[in-house]
């Protein structure tokens, strides 16, 4: 039972491993896309070692220390702070499933790498240097064990033993230590291959007489034993059903002389150089001389960086890696492959044979060639060479050859035989160069002599038909039916006669025409994009790039409804599915896949010779004129797609400082104002594709579009909470599975903090504070002044001017008393005395204005008693005024709208109240202040208490200047005759030193 359960775990780890196809063997070496890196590229070089770790990391052992790789930049991997990145000679690499790493030395030495933090187990083994590690493994109980040049070691308690002769092995040097899929142990000594099964405390012999190179597992789970010069299968007698290859074992580590791929095609180095041997891991088992007869090799010097490998490694989505003395070598599949023809081509024309091969006539060679289905050309004739003559397809299938002489139609065995029209002929033949078939008449352009149309066995030019001069494509579009597209966007219908124009439109318009096609729908291609008739005019499809549908020249509707372009930027395919949804809402951005240089196609599509330039054939291939070939696109094979991208940050640059850890939020140092932050995403078949956007939030508003770069600086940042946010997606629109952020804080500067804001808060109202006393202490010092000045005129006008003029007033009453009645000039007198009335009544007011400023000191009491002692000396009431309480001192606004208040009160009742005494009382009562200002006269009417005297602002103003300081201001008459007049003000708004805030609020809320 126990054993049952570990075999279904192992099929449950195995249904886990990727779905990825190996490199496609029905191409050579040569056509694989091969990319070389090597120092100049900053590569390393003496690599050693290879592996994949589960989060996607591409790890490159060398002799200066350990590099990581993720498909653009090489990068020297950089120790967290206070550990140290390995610098030394690495001789071993073994990516465990967990994500962790094992390292050894040449030199001794083992160290693990985990979640980027690097642990170095001991260097010794009692008192000696470990020896020199070859392979290191670390089974499921967490030991270490290590295959040196002294024996097989094993990591207990922190200390290393040799356990070699305990668990029965000989002495000497042990290599190739590994686990198989059944977690048995294998390793090679001396010419014996030994193996321990699980829960054994010894090693048995397997194989004897045979130099172990390394050992490598085919995809079906079977272990083979690599000599360099044979390849021998390694008897398994494993109890229990065979378990294939999972996953984890090919990137678990390179191999020193050659591998199986995941199809079971054998790779092999220094044959020389690189080698494949295909089908070799389906074969039975045998001993085989994989490099005697090789499928495929490049062994030549400038084929390969080095035509000696050190070591070769299969990544998760089959591409092929070579660790070299000069650098780093990759294979991966191309999706289109270049045919090979003689050489010299320029313009090529397609069309099939009576079988659905495809056929191509190649310019100006003038060579024809059949395209075979493995990719290979046929060449099939040869004639003069000429850049002129054209293949196509009848309407019913038979081949059109328009050659420099005739036209013939092929069909089986028969020939047909068509002359040219009359005239076209020039020295070196007739300069074809479109023949189509509509179904009721063939269609001929000929260069410098326009188009012509045969039907009922006659010839007649364009200028018959009534078409315009200048076709710069044609398509047929049913029987008698024809499509034309012209240089400035004209698109036109010839319809059995008939001529149907569509002029360019705003919304349709793709320039100069470059390609037509009438199936489902019409399409048309030009300069600037692609468009689809629709309601009987064209619009124009969008695109994210509008480089990749420009220039279409050809297209292929597969089986399945797919479109296949061949436009500027390679070969689009365009699932059914994302047809229709781009026919239904035009202006919606088409989804696509593009196939472009990196995938193996030619250049760009060639429109030069105004056909069309893609071709399916009967058996599924796809092929695509380019300006420099012909490339073939496997349809039968289903390219599974690689693993999503996942993203990485890599280090972040603030003040000079890289950070590296961002297993938590990163504290940044005050005063950060700039930083840089590098990413990457790891994505090894084609990562020069991938795009990248971003987000810092707390600065970004949207997403942000970075193309290809893997780099981003932020300048102008302040103190706080930042998260920084990348994803990438690869040219088949996979994104990243899972987020990738990272949280930072910039710390605030003391002068950043909410402290250093609100204390320079209070400095500011302190410093305003301290304004504010100096503007009031020269102000008042100015009014003071100015008052003083104006009581100094009152006193000179009241007790000189005014005195002088009453005395002089009284001087000419008395002469007038003694003139007689009938005097003559006694009125003129009299009129002389009322003037002179009427200036002392002018000279008093005049006193009491410059008097009314006596409030300039604060002394309320004071002020208005200056106020009633003016007035009374022109009237007949007797004023006086009494303290009540405590005097205390009064605020400054308050003081000054009660002494307003109080002015305008008595000034009313000298005036108006015709009243005998006026009386004032101020008092200074704890709880509020109060002023009142009394008399005994006629009183006020109730009329003029509620709205005042119509034209006067008196009382009016008395209510505002009270409502103002928060006040009540009472008015009414008093039992007995007389009116009185009574402020009050609370103690909070009348008084100084109560709390501010009090003495503002408003009352509503008191």
């Amino acid at each position: 039972m126990p054993k049952f359960i570990h075999f279904l775990c192992l099929l449950a780890l195995l249904a886990g491993a990727s779905a990825a196809r190996a490199l496609d063997s029905k191409v050579s070496l040569s056509d694989y896309h091969h990319d070389i890196w090597t120092g100049k590229d900053g590569a390393p070089g003496e690599v050693s070692a290879m592996a994949q770790t589960a989060d996607g990391w591409l790890w490159i052992a060398s002799s200066n220390g350990l590099y990581r790789f993720d498909g653009v930049r090489f990068r020297r991997f950089e120790a967290v702070s206070g550990e140290v990145a390995p610098k030394r000679p690495i001789t071993a690499l073994t990516a465990l499933r967990n994500g962790d790493l094992l390292i050894g030395y040449i030199f001794g030495g083992v160290s693990l790498l985990s979640k980027g933090h690097i642990t170095d187990y001991p260097t010794r083994i009692g008192n000696d240097l470990l020896a020199p590690v070859s392979s290191v493994i670390r089974d499921d109980d967490g030991a270490v064990w290590v295959a040196t040049t002294i024996g097989l070691l094993k990591l207990e308690q922190g200390v290393w033993r040799n356990v070699g002769a305990a668990m029965g092995l000989p002495q000497g040097r042990v290599s190739n230590l590994q686990f198989d899929q059944y977690r048995q142990m294998w390793l090679a000594i001396g010419e014996q291959l030994m193996v321990r099964e699980p829960g054994s405390q010894r090693f048995r012999t397997v194989l004897r007489g045979y130099a172990t190179v390394n050992l490598s597992t085919s995809p079906d789970g079977r272990l083979w034993l690599d000599t360099h010069g044979k390849l021998i299968t390694v008897p398994s007698d494993h109890p229990g059903p065979p378990l294939p290859r999972p996953a984890w074992m090919a990137q678990a580590a390179g191999q020193e002389n050659g591998l199986f791929d995941r199809d079971g095609n054998y790779w092999m180095l220094g044959c020389p150089g690189v080698c494949r041997t295909d089908g070799i891991g389906r074969q039975p088992d045998s001993v085989y001389s994989p490099a005697a007869q090789p499928d495929s090799k490049l062994d030549q010097p400038w084929q390969v960086s080095n035509l000696t490998g050190n070591v070769i490694f299969e990544d998760r989505d089959g591409n092929i890696w070579i660790g070299t003395q000069s650098g780093v070598e990759r294979f991966r599949n191309n999706r289109l492959t270049k045919v090979r023809m003689s050489g010299g081509e320029r313009f090529f024309t397609f069309a099939l044979d009576d079988a659905g091969r495809a056929l191509v006539w190649a310019k100006p060679t003038n060579e024809l060639w059949r395209l075979n289905a493995d990719g290979g050309a046929e060449l099939l004739e040869r004639g003069v060479a000429s850049p002129f003559g054209v293949l196509a397809n009848g309407a019913d299938g038979a081949l059109l050859k328009a050659g420099l002489e005739q036209i013939e139609r092929r069909r089986g065995e028969q020939v047909e035989s068509i002359a040219y029209p009359a005239g076209v002929a020039e020295a070196a033949g007739v300069p074809v160069t479109r023949i189509i078939d509509d179904g009721r008449a063939l269609w001929l352009s000929v260069a410098r002599r326009g188009s012509f149309r045969w039907q009922d066995g006659q010839w007649a030019p364009q200028s018959e038909l009534g078409l315009p001069n200048g076709i710069a494509f044609a398509a047929p579009g049913g029987r008698g039916v024809m499509w034309f597209g012209y240089s400035d966007g004209l698109v036109l219908r010839y319809d059995n006669g008939k001529l149907t124009r569509y002029a360019p439109q705003p919304d349709g318009d793709v320039g100069a025409i470059t390609f037509v096609h009438s199936g489902p729908e019409v399409v048309i291609g030009g300069n600037g994009g692609l468009a689809v008739l629709q309601g009987g005019r064209f619009r124009r499809l969008s695109v994210s790039d509008s480089e990749v549908l420009s220039r279409v020249s050809g297209m292929v509707i597969a089986a399945n409804g797919d479109r296949w372009f061949n436009g500027s930027k390679g070969v689009v395919r365009v699932r059914a599915d994302q047809w229709r949804a781009a026919l239904a809402t035009p202006q919606a951005a088409l989804d696509y896949t593009l196939y472009g240089v990196l995938d193996g196609y030619p250049d760009f599509a060639a429109t030069a010779n105004r056909l069309p330039s893609a071709i399916a054939d009967a058996q599924g291939q796809l092929w695509f004129a380019g300006v420099s070939g012909v490339a073939r696109l496997d349809g039968t094979r289903a390219y599974p797609k690689p693993h999503p991208p996942e993203v990485k940050i890599e280090t972040l640059v603030a003040q000079g400082k890289r950070y590296l850890d961002f297993s938590r939020p990163l504290q940044l140092a005050p005063a950060t104002t700039a930083l840089r932050i590098e990413y990457t995403a790891l994505s090894y078949s084609m990562p020069e594709g991938l795009r990248f956007h971003y987000l810092l939030e707390g600065v970004d508003r949207d997403w942000q579009e970075a193309g290809t770069r893997r780099a981003i600086s932020y300048t102008n940042l302040g103190p706080g909470d930042y998260r920084f946010r990348v994803a990438a997606v690869n040219q088949f629109g996979q994104w990243n599975t899972s987020e990738t952020a990272i949280s930072m804080r910039i710390l605030p500067t003391f002068t950043q903090t909410p402290l250093f804001y609100g204390l320079c808060a209070l400095a500011a109202l302190l410093l305003l504070y301290l304004l504010y006393r100096l503007w009031a202490r020269q102000a008042t010092l100015r009014i003071a002044t100015r008052l003083a000045e104006r009581e100094r005129i009152a006193r000179a006008l009241h007790d000189s001017f005014l005195q002088s003029v009453h005395g002089l007033t009284l001087s000419f009453q008395s002469a007038l008393g003694a003139l007689p009645a009938d005097f003559a000039s006694r009125r003129k007198i009299e009129r002389v005395l009322l003037m002179a009335d009427k200036v002392m009544e002018e000279g008093r007011n005049e006193v009491q204005d410059l008097r009314s400023g006596a409030m300039g000191d604060g002394d309320l009491a004071h002020g208005l008693t200056l106020v009633g002692e003016v007035l009374q000396e022109s009237q007949r009431a007797v004023f006086s005024l009494r303290t009540l309480g405590t005097p205390r001192q009064l605020d400054e606004q308050m003081a000054c709208e009660a002494y307003s208040i109080g002015r305008e009160a008595i000034l009313n009742a000298f005036r108006h109240a015709d009243a005998a005494s006026i009386q004032v009382a101020l008092d200074y009562a704890p709880g509020q202040f109060s002023l009142q200002v009394a008399d005994d006269g006629r009183g006020i009417t109730d009329e003029l208490i509620r709205n005042g005297t119509k034209g006067h602002w008196g009382l009016t103003g008395m209510l505002e200047r009270a409502t103002r300081i928060g006040g009540h201001l009472a008015l009414e008459n008093v039992a007995g005759g007389g009116t009185r007049m009574r402020l009050t003000v609370p103690a909070a708004r009348a008084y100084v030193g109560r709390a501010g805030w009090k003495r503002w609020l408003p009352r509503r809320f008191r």
